[in-house]
């Protein structure tokens, strides 16, 4: 298949810029959950409506919930920042995790953790130069992270029996499954609404830190689901759809395909296109939808590609998928100059025959998308 090159706009802040880094450090205690709170968001951005996608992190009861609407789509313990207070030669830290509205910034897999001063002065260590290879620790934030900005990030951790209390430096921490399926349920714009309050617990006892990793190359265990074929998987994924029961084992097989699928592996993006909205539940379908999604953002012009070479019916299902799913994570208006429309990401005049009827299936969506919600999108006030 060839594929004509087109101009990618690459995120202006790197993943080093975003995080300034964050690891287990502690236990704490676990608490009730209150009920979710929306604070206000910064005045450049636009307001949470409840009644799209977005993320709840409730430090109370060091519990991650991914929403749509008043609908939990999924819920997972997290580890959260300590409470304490660590204090070095001309600065200092608080190790908690901070309430209010972010959105998400960048998301990357296999992220490098770019080690800060802090995990040197508690570890009594010399502090080396900001360029330092000691600085750098491969999988020292899981499998995935999805960055908030201001120092923070959501990401994965090799030490899930420490889950659901106070044990990090501020940042959120998920297992490696579900930081992959957060990785692929939000887009950049996300809205993520961290509510709750910890209290600081004072200075940093010396003993915390014995909890902290020691630096170094944190290796991951291979994907079992990557010894099995691509037919063996998409039977196995349109199984795990079908089940009546709320498992998330199909997550991890979509995860396979369409990592197999933005890596020339044609039948299986073409094989997780043609199971859009078959799913056995609707929480199962609408999260189908932000795999999709994600694909297209990583991938626009081989997935517009493969809508091309599946059925009709099909394509007209995945193609509104990807529409309902990414508009679905944007809380801004629809006419914005950052709306992220996905035709805007894929010109029709820069594909070839191949990409015409995928691109006019997700145009058609879009249409249908205004048609059912342009009203009330309207009343958004949007970003400029």
């Amino acid at each position: 298949m060839h594929f004509r090159r087109l101009p990618r706009l690459f995120p202006a802040l790197i993943a080093a810029a975003l995080l300034a880094g964050c690891s287990a450090v502690g236990v704490g205690s676990r608490s009730s959950a209150p009920d979710p709170r929306v604070a206000a968001p910064p005045a450049d951005q636009p307001p949470v409506r409840r009644d799209l996608k977005y993320v709840v992190v409730d430090v109370e009861a060091n519990e991650l919930r991914f929403m749509d609407g008043q609908t939990v789509l999924w819920r997972a313990p997290v580890g959260t920042g300590t409470g304490f207070r660590l204090a070095g030669t001309d600065r200092h830290w608080n190790f908690n995790t901070p309430s209010g509205t972010m959105y998400v910034q960048f998301k990357e897999q296999n992220p490098t953790w770019i080690i800060p001063d802090w995990w040197f002065i508690e570890n009594k260590r010399p502090i080396p130069p900001e360029n330092s290879p000691l600085r750098r620790q491969e999988g020292g934030l899981g499998a995935a992270a999805v960055y908030l900005g201001n120092e923070l990030a959501i990401h994965g951790t090799d030490k899930p029996e420490l889950l659901g209390r106070r044990v990090s430096h501020g940042c959120i921490r998920l297992s490696d499954a579900n930081a992959l399926r957060l990785f692929h349920n939000v887009q950049v714009g996300t809205p993520v609404v961290i509510v709750g309050t910890a209290p600081l617990l004072g200075e940093q006892p010396d003993s915390v830190a014995a909890f902290t990793r020691a630096a170094r190359r944190v290796t991951r265990a291979p994907n079992p689901l990557d010894r099995l074929s691509t037919a063996a998987l998409l039977t196995r994924l349109e199984r795990q759809l079908g089940a009546a029961d709320t498992a998330a084992a199909w997550t991890a097989t979509a995860h396979t395909l369409l990592e197999r699928g933005l890596k020339e592996d044609a039948p299986a993006l073409r094989g997780l296109l043609s199971r859009a909205r078959q799913a056995g539940t609707e929480a199962r379908r609408d999260e189908y939808g932000t795999f999709l999604a994600d694909a297209f953002s990583r991938g626009s012009l081989r997935v517009t590609v493969s809508l091309n070479r599946i059925d009709a019916d099909a394509r007209e299902r995945a193609a509104a998928d990807i529409v309902d799913a990414t508009m679905g994570l944007w809380h801004g208006g629809l006419d914005d100059q950052t709306t992220p429309w996905p035709t805007r990401r894929v010109p029709r005049d820069r594909l070839g025959p191949e990409g015409q009827a995928g691109w006019l299936a997700i145009q058609r969506a879009e249409e249908a998308y205004r048609t059912r919600f342009g009203a009330s999108r309207a009343r958004t006030a949007g970003r400029n």
